[in-house]
């Protein structure tokens, strides 16, 4: 019986149902862009692994020890793995943050990976959102000082020449032998302001979808706005702003069901205006599948004691983004040209951090009913279901630092693209970020108590990296990488003395930070020459003074959050 029993664990770690997954995909070529996903499907397999280990095969683990069975599990693996990939050619993967014996073995089956990363990752249905890479600290930069002796002679010559100079100017004047003859000067007129306003951002953007109560919200940019001259029309009649300051105008209210049409004007002190229309559709089926899976979610946070999330009040970019799938046939975090999520955020107005968690559902005959329904499994399945993607999605929905949710979706009569943006929202912006003549400028208030702006980092990516997609067959749908991040850190922005020990430090125009009040601007035009074409993020990072940690990844976010990804693309 004993024999028995130790061939049926050897069965086990030489064929397993988990690992027969990771090489099938590999054996069909479906994806493989890269060491990224390899190392993260491998992961979440081994994770399956020893726990079905530890519960199916106690007693043979009291006897023979966990270390022999790990021993045993690394030489299947790299036996399984050989036969379509070298797994000591593998050196960039996450293994950062794993449960120590889940680590053990991974490092045994690709014992050269060297890069600790944090991306995201996807099962069939969701893809989970990129955790950010830790923010380098800012170290102060050490000059060499000359000494004492060599200063002091220096700085009395220096000082001695200036009271010569300092007794002979008093001596010329009292004399009368120099006097100072004042001219009359006219300055220029100054040049007339003929820049009109700039309009920044509207929501819910153009040809967008919204549900009640529909926040109309528009920014914009001025250095003499007339508060006065704004105006602003809903299906041909003036309506009265519910909310105007000198960079952003807002209405508030329940519309009927249908299409809208806004239309906004104003205008400087000078007399220059402008003006922007633009139209979006009021949906009781986004009403009712938002509603839906911003409730399941917040059950899953309220068992665990976390605060729940909000609907966001803006429409930023998830409709778009699952508009964009459906239209053009593809599912990744990706655009098919290869473009992240953080720069349609950023072009669509968003001014506050974002992680995309995304759902796909191929089922003829979608209804109202299958809509709801559909986009409650997706979700109760990133929180309860998501070990293939390593707990990704699970992390996103139910981090504590995460107080707003803005959901998307995109359906037809066979396909349901779902995209929940977990938002971090905690700058009042007095002057929200923008790039005016290659200048990023912002200014605002940090919302967490006694919390403080500690760090400016730029992420790079380059499109051309991710713009390959297979097409799947059985989920008639174009299938990108399965892994999306900001990029590598390129960058950072400090005030001198300090800087970003192995990165570019970029000396900003302006840098005041006074307790939770910051205002902050940099060139941006020399980004370029340092990375080449492509996509930047800026990521602004406060003090996390948050009381509640995360339940399940206790470091995540810990000691600072991201309050901004700003994207833009240089060519």
């Amino acid at each position: 019986m004993e024999r028995e029993s130790v061939m049926r664990l050897e069965d086990y770690l030489s064929d397993n149902p988990h690992r027969d997954w990771v090489l099938k995909y590999l054996a069909e070529s479906l994806w493989y862009p890269g060491d990224l996903s390899l190392v993260r499907k491998v992961t979440s397999a081994v994770w399956e692994e020893l726990s079905s280990i530890g519960s199916l095969y106690h007693a043979e683990v009291e006897r023979e020890g966990w270390g022999d069975i790990e021993n045993r599990l690394v030489f299947y693996w790299r036996q399984g793995l050989s036969r379509y990939k070298d797994p000591d050619e593998v050196v960039w993967g996450e293994i950062s943050g794993l449960n120590p014996q889940v680590l053990r073995v991974v490092k045994g089956i690709f014992p050269h990976v060297i890069h600790y990363s944090c991306p995201s990752a996807a099962a069939i249905k969701t893809m989970r959102p990129e955790p950010l890479l830790a923010a380098p600290h800012l170290d102060l930069l050490e000059e060499t000082v000359t000494s004492r002796s060599g200063a002091s002679w220096k700085t009395i010559a220096a000082g001695a020449v200036i009271v010569v100079l300092i007794l002979a100017l008093y001596f010329a004047f009292s004399s009368g032998l120099l006097t100072i003859h004042v001219l009359n000067y006219a300055a220029p007129p100054p040049a007339p302001d003929t820049a009109p306003p700039t309009i920044l951002y509207v929501s819910p953007p153009d040809g967008s979808q919204a549900m009640n109560p529909v926040s109309i919200i528009a920014r914009y940019s001025d250095d003499s706005l007339n508060l006065s001259s704004i105006r602003l029309f809903l299906n041909g009649t003036e309506i009265v702003p519910t909310r105007i300051i000198p960079t952003e105008v807002g209405y508030s209210a329940d519309l009927p069901l249908g299409s809208c049409e806004v239309r906004l004007i104003l205008g400087d002190l000078s007399g220059n205006t402008a003006d922007a229309a633009w139209t979006f559709t009021v949906s009781s089926t986004l009403q009712a599948v938002t509603s839906s899976v911003i409730e399941e979610i917040n059950a899953a946070r309220e068992e665990l004691g976390i605060p729940p999330v909000t609907a966001s009040p803006e429409y930023v970019a998830a409709g778009y983004r699952a508009q964009d799938m459906l239209a053009n046939g593809y599912f990744n975090h990706y655009d098919l040209a290869g473009k992240l999520p953080d720069l349609h955020y950023t072009s669509f107005g968003g001014v506050y951090t974002i992680e995309e968690n995304i759902g796909y559902v191929y089922s003829p005959g979608l209804d109202t009913a299958k809509l709801i329904s559909s986009s409650r499994g997706l979700v109760n399945d990133m929180i309860f279901d998501d070990a293939a993607s390593g707990w990704g999605h699970r992390d996103s929905l139910l981090d504590p630092t995460n107080n707003y949710a803005e959901v998307g979706i995109a359906w037809n009569d066979s396909r349901l693209f779902l995209v929940v943006h977990m938002v971090k929202s905690w700058v009042n912006w007095t002057d929200p970020p923008r790039i005016s003549n290659g200048t990023l400028s912002c200014a605002g208030k940090i919302l967490l108590e006694d919390s403080e702006l500690k760090s400016v980092l730029i992420y790079y990516s380059n499109p051309g990296d991710h713009d390959t997609f297979t097409y799947d067959p059985y989920l008639r749908i174009l299938e990108g990488e399965h892994v999306y991040s900001l990029g590598s850190p390129v960058s950072g922005v400090a005030p001198p003395p300090l800087y970003y020990p192995g990165l570019h430090t970029i000396r900003p125009k302006e840098w005041q930070s006074s307790g939770a009040s910051f205002s902050v601007s940099f060139e941006t035009t020399g980004l370029a020459s340092t990375s080449g074409p492509g996509v930047y993020t800026v990521v602004f990072y406060a003090e996390n003074t948050l009381s509640i940690g995360h339940p399940y990844s206790p470091t995540m976010n810990w000691s600072e959050l991201p309050i901004l990804e700003y994207s833009f693309f240089l060519g």
